[in-house]
């Protein structure tokens, strides 16, 4: 009994996209739904060539992975979907499971980028992107064990917006 109730906060750690996400695709003029896992996952890293350099770190990066899961909704209009809606996400990556780790808000552009990331001992389990544009919202959900430095290459790659990590300069 103990190692179960020990366990618990374990299970609580998947992040999951709310189902009332799919009710926004009847309002979106545009929706890209990728579901990459398991077999699919593998098989993805197969068309991908081991003597080319920039296909061989993808297929690497892609090795530790059990999921890609992308939604994004694009709309004709602003206010096609709430602040609940982008709660409803939030809600699941909260501490100490998840760690946000970079946030970018443009009031100019209305444009809300928060990432989080699922730390698992000294490396990351899970990475999760929620970008809020006042006609567009997008999560990226990355399950496995990601090195940052290789999650470069997976942008523009299976639906994956382009992520820009920015590297460390040497002191002088």
């Amino acid at each position: 009994i103990l190692v179960f109730i020990l366990s618990l906060p374990v299970f609580g750690q998947d992040f999951k996209l709310p189902a009332s996400l799919d009710r926004l695709a009847a309002k979106a003029a545009e929706t890209v739904d990728v579901n990459l896992e398991g077999a699919l996952l593998e098989l993805a890293g197969n068309f991908l060539s081991s003597q080319k350099e920039d296909e061989a770190r993808i297929k690497a990066l892609i090795q530790g992975l059990k999921g890609i899961h992308v939604k994004s909704f694009e709309f004709e209009r602003e206010g096609e979907y709430t602040p609940a809606d982008v709660e409803a996400i939030r809600s699941q990556l909260r501490a100490p499971a998840w760690t946000r780790i970079a946030g970018v808000v443009s009031k100019r552009d209305g444009e809300n980028v928060e990432v989080y990331t699922k730390p698992q001992g000294d490396k990351i389990g899970g990475l999760v992107i929620v970008a809020a544009e006042p006609k567009e919202l997008t999560v990226v959900n990355i399950v496995g064990t990601i090195d940052l430095e290789q999650l470069r290459e997976l942008g523009g790659r299976f639906g994956i917006p382009g992520v820009e990590v920015e590297r460390k300069k040497p002191a002088n």
